[in-house]
């Protein structure tokens, strides 16, 4: 019986022991991810969005719901600004949707235009190298003949 109680409480401290030994990693990777984590917010938080967006002009026999629209935000870091423009075709009439951006540098405007059906995502970049100072967008809907261009959401730097 004395034996026994003898295997028992040292198998029982060796267990401990091996969780233990097991726990150590397991609370090393955790600090470590958490490390990593407040790393990648840190280096997320150096900048910050500014966001814009619009609505295409609606047609003849539209409501104000069938309308396009868009929304982006842009940041800057380390020279180059980046920005994310997302857009939505709400009426389903077959006609795309078109997202103008336009952008001055030294070299004065250019456009560059992204189309989409339904849904459609974009993102890109500029340097500020060339004399980037400013940009604009606007959201049209329709056919090659008529487009229900909204307002320019106009930025400068």
């Amino acid at each position: 019986m004395r034996k026994l109680r003898s295997v028992l409480v040292g198998t029982a401290l060796a267990g401990a022991l091996a969780a233990g030994i097991a726990a150590a990693p397991a609370q090393a990777a955790t600090a470590s991810t958490a490390s990593t984590a407040s790393t990648a917010s840190a280096s997320q938080a150096q900048y910050t969005k500014h966001w814009f967006s619009g609505y295409s002009d609606f047609g003849r026999g539209e409501s104000r719901g069938e309308r396009s629209n868009y929304k982006g935000y842009w940041y800057y870091s380390n020279g180059r600004y980046y920005f994310d423009i997302e857009a939505w075709d709400h009426d389903r009439d077959r006609q795309n949707t078109y997202v103008d951006f336009s952008y001055h540098d030294n070299s004065g405007w250019h456009t560059r235009r992204f189309a989409t059906g339904g849904h459609g995502e974009w993102k890109f970049n500029i340097s500020a190298r060339g004399g980037f100072d400013g940009f604009r967008t606007h959201i049209g809907e329709g056919n090659s003949r008529d487009f229900d261009w909204g307002n320019y959401y106009r930025h400068s730097f």
